[in-house]
Order: structure tokens, then C-alpha cells, then sequence
């Protein structure tokens, strides 16, 4: 039997940019494993506020996507993740101090356009870019960025 892992995270929006962290010599987006007894709306910020430094209070689900699934072998074992994923809104300034959780390997924390976009998800892993095309192509989405 597999072992299951499950996370939960965000695509963390302001105006016309995305936030990616570096973590591992890719770029991803903020997400951790959900503790017993939280839920996956409130790891999703815990997470997001852990590994960006960006304040909780300034963070807002707007909408839930679709979840992702991947597996990893650790110490030999076939590891299952499904991670919980939300659209997320800064409602902060950009000029807010990014901190990257370097205890988590994430060495930086930054803000990109949709112009950067396809360089940036070229260095990411492909559920990534999955997600990511997903979220921009949701009606709600367009709706939101007229």
C-alpha cells in the first residue's frame, strides 16, 4: 500500500502577476502538507504565508481549482501526493518584503507577469504548468482580469 500525503496551496495573484518560489532549481508555487485537523482552505494560506513571508491577513481565496496529483519515491517508498490547489488574491503592496522559507530549500520568492510566464514555467515541474494554464484559461478568471 501506498503511502498517501495530501497538500494544499495556491496560485497567489496581483494585478497581472503570479508568485513563484524557487525551491529545488525549479521554479513552483507555495504549497505544504496539511496537518491533522486543519483544513485545506487554511493550510493553503498557512503555507503561502510560511514559504513567502507575504502577511495571512493580505491573502484572499477567491476561488477553489482543480487538485494535482504526483508520485515520489522517499527512502524507497512509493509516495502519493494530491495537493489541494486556490486561486488566491494579494491584497497587499508588491513593495511588501517576499521572505523565501529557506528551511523548506526555497531560495527565492518573486512576482512575474503573464509576459515571463513561459519562461518561467519552462523551469517548472509539468503539474505546474498544468495548473497554471488551467487557472488563466477558467472563465472566472478571464472575468476577473478585465
Amino acid at each position: 500500500m501506498n503511502k498517501r500525503i495530501k497538500a494544499a496551496g495556491g496560485i497567489v495573484i496581483k494585478a497581472d502577476k503570479i508568485l513563484f518560489i524557487h525551491k529545488n532549481g525549479r521554479w513552483d508555487l507555495p504549497k505544504g502538507k496539511m496537518e491533522h485537523g486543519v483544513n485545506k482552505k487554511n493550510t493553503a494560506i498557512i503555507e503561502i504565508k510560511e514559504e513567502t513571508g507575504l502577511p495571512g491577513n493580505q491573502l484572499s481565496i477567491l476561488k477553489k481549482l482543480i487538485p494535482t496529483h504526483h508520485h515520489k519515491q522517499i527512502d524507497g517508498k512509493i509516495i502519493e501526493k494530491k495537493t489541494y490547489w486556490y486561486l488566491v488574491e494579494f491584497k497587499g503592496e508588491f513593495s511588501a518584503p517576499l521572505i523565501p522559507d529557506q528551511r523548506e530549500g526555497i531560495t527565492e520568492c518573486r512576482w512575474f507577469s503573464f509576459d515571463e510566464l513561459v519562461f518561467v514555467l519552462e523551469e517548472s515541474h509539468e503539474r505546474i504548468r498544468y495548473l497554471v494554464d488551467f487557472c488563466l484559461n477558467m472563465p472566472f478568471y478571464k472575468k476577473y482580469k478585465q
